[in-house]
């Protein structure tokens, strides 16, 4: 315990200070570190194991040699902290790791701190851990973190180069593990599930789909819009966007749809209760058994102590009798000609690729919840931040809307996909309100089952949680320079940087709704600035709170103060 205690001691100093919200309302603990030779080296190094050859790259190693792992687990063991190995590989000394902050590489503590006390901060922290120690760092007990964007595409790989996995731990973030496609950790149990996704995604199918579906509630969204502006009421663009992006996943996903844009007002009881989820990640991820408590209590009780849990849980239940009812059907003689409409949840139930144990309602209940979930919340956080930095750009508002003036004459005929996808600017600004909004805060874990995965002189055994961060990735200087700044010119130069762009993350776990979330934001951008562009202006909107991304629960969000992105539609001259 003495022994413990004193190398936390001699290793951090702690600072904790707390800034302004509109600094961010990051409360950070800042570690210095103290010279190498201090006494506790001395007590660990009390027999000094034989040294490994210079070129040895099978293990991960520190600078520090020949210590007594013996002693130090012994020590650590009457903390009850982990000394396990590296992925669970015996070869791997617990000891024998990379430089990294003491204390994370201990326990999962120094994490809950940052992500379940703090909020989300840890990805930041991170941050900070790198300059200090290098590009690779341990950060928990167990999983080893990266920050290097040219080592992107080694780690997020294809299914012809090799499996990799997902990680339980993490997983259990999200309230299920191991039900739907996206939480699938196995990778093979995943390229199966993922399958039946496919016809549904693909680019063909979103092109088809954009006149018909997107188009349709778009243009249900410009009718509201114009009755605030007759109004003269400020809009919640942020409540707006959340009942748009509902509309079209839950009208394709499911027989049927939500049709929250009918509603007198902007719904936004839906897209807080998914917040509200969202919020719940991180102590979910740390305490594995809160959701199925959760879930076990009465509604009735849950509705009087957490509003939010209760819309979710009533909507997992709609999700779950909507299942039921096609599963019933499926054995009926006349099954194909009482069923509703075609659906995503119809045609997994239908679909040969699955055997009939993938099928059950519960787990078909999870895809849906997952579709719902991811189709709602970062698609409605790029268009209010998009929307809000456009407005806040009065050159790229100039230079879209004589793009779109030109390209569209009568912005009652609405243009093709394809026609969309040819505009350069309004690409431009796609791309960039991709970049500023990262598509989700949290670092995203594989696990390579059969391989060490080599970076540089470090070998990182087979069985390790290895991670790396979309948002590190996208305000690295070295490709976007000044990443504060909302430039699209950076997408109009001769060899602009895809390469480092991964809203969508990259290899054989790429977002499946990727295609869907484009056309989303090229068909709405393109409509609604076309048809209010010149006409829209901000309202008591302030991007350090109400945009900019301040949390990291897995999905990105504001300031605990902001009030979404507000925009007051001016009357015609």
């Amino acid at each position: 315990m003495k022994l413990i205690k004193k190398i936390v001691d001699d290793h951090y100093e702690y600072e904790a200070y707390t800034a302004d919200a509109e600094a961010k309302a990051k409360t950070r603990m800042v570690a210095v570190p103290r010279e190498k030779n201090t006494d506790y080296l001395d007590i660990l190094r009390q027999a000094p194991v034989e040294q490994a050859p210079e070129n040895d790259t099978e293990s991960i190693t520190s600078d520090d040699s020949g210590w007594r792992e013996d002693v130090w687990e012994d020590a650590l063991e009457d903390l009850g902290v982990a000394t396990d190995r590296l992925g669970g590989n015996e070869e791997i000394p617990f000891t024998k790791v990379l430089l990294c902050p003491c204390f994370a590489a201990l326990t999962f503590w120094n994490e809950f701190y940052y992500d379940v006390w703090l909020g989300g901060k840890y990805t930041w922290k991170l941050l900070d851990y790198h300059e200090q120690y290098g590009p690779v760092i341990r950060i928990n007990p167990h999983e080893v973190h990266i920050k290097d964007a040219e080592f992107y595409d080694e780690l997020y790989i294809g299914g012809s180069k090799g499996k990799s996995n997902k990680w339980f731990w993490s997983m259990r973030m999200f309230g299920q593990q191991d039900v739907s496609t996206f939480d699938t950790l196995d990778h093979d149990k995943h390229r199966q599930r993922r399958e039946p996704w496919s016809p549904y995604f693909s680019k063909q199918s979103v092109t088809r789909l954009q006149p018909l579906l997107i188009q349709a509630i778009v243009d249900k969204l410009c009718l509201r819009l114009r009755e605030y502006q007759i109004a003269g009421k400020p809009v919640v663009m942020t409540n707006a966007f959340s009942c748009v992006t509902c509309d079209i996943i839950s009208e394709y996903s499911f027989p049927e749809g939500y049709n929250l844009l009918e509603k007198s007002d902007f719904d936004s009881s839906h897209y807080e209760a998914w917040i509200g989820l969202t919020k719940m990640c991180h102590v979910l991820k740390q305490f594995g058994w809160l959701y199925p408590l959760l879930d076990s209590i009465p509604m009735v009780i849950t509705k009087w102590t957490s509003p939010e849990m209760y819309l979710i849980l009533q909507g997992q239940r709609f999700l779950l009798k909507q299942a039921t009812e096609l599963s019933k059907q499926r054995g009926k003689p006349d099954y194909k000609e009482t069923t509703s409409r075609p659906s995503m949840l119809k045609a997994f139930m239908d679909s040969p690729l699955l055997p009939e144990s993938e099928k059950a309602p519960p787990r078909i209940k999870a895809e849906a919840q997952t579709a719902i979930g991811a189709g709602t919340l970062t698609t409605t956080h790029a268009l209010k931040a998009g929307t809000y930095h456009i407005l806040a750009n009065p050159d790229v508002l100039s230079r879209l809307m004589t793009e779109l003036e030109e390209r569209i004459p009568d912005p009652n005929k609405p243009p093709t996909l394809k026609d969309l996808e040819q505009m350069p600017y309004l690409q431009a600004v796609m791309h960039e309100t991709l970049r500023i909004t990262y598509g989700t805060a949290h670092r995203l874990q594989r696990i390579f089952p059969d391989r060490t995965l080599q970076y540089k002189d470090i070998a990182i055994p087979p069985g390790t949680p290895i991670s790396m961060s979309q948002l590190h990735m996208h305000e690295d200087e070295r490709y976007f320079p000044n990443p504060y700044k909302f430039d699209p010119g950076r997408w109009q130069v001769p060899n602009p940087p895809f390469k480092y762009l991964v809203p969508f993350g990259k290899g054989s776990r790429i977002c499946i709704g990727m295609e869907l979330a484009k056309a989303e934001l090229l068909t709405t951008f393109a409509t609604m600035f076309r048809k209010f562009g010149r006409e829209m202006d901000l309202f008591q909107t302030v991007r350090e709170r109400d945009v900019d991304t301040v949390y990291d629960c897995f999905n990105c969000l504001p300031s605990r103060e902001s009030n979404g992105v507000i925009v007051m539609f001016k009357q015609k001259e």
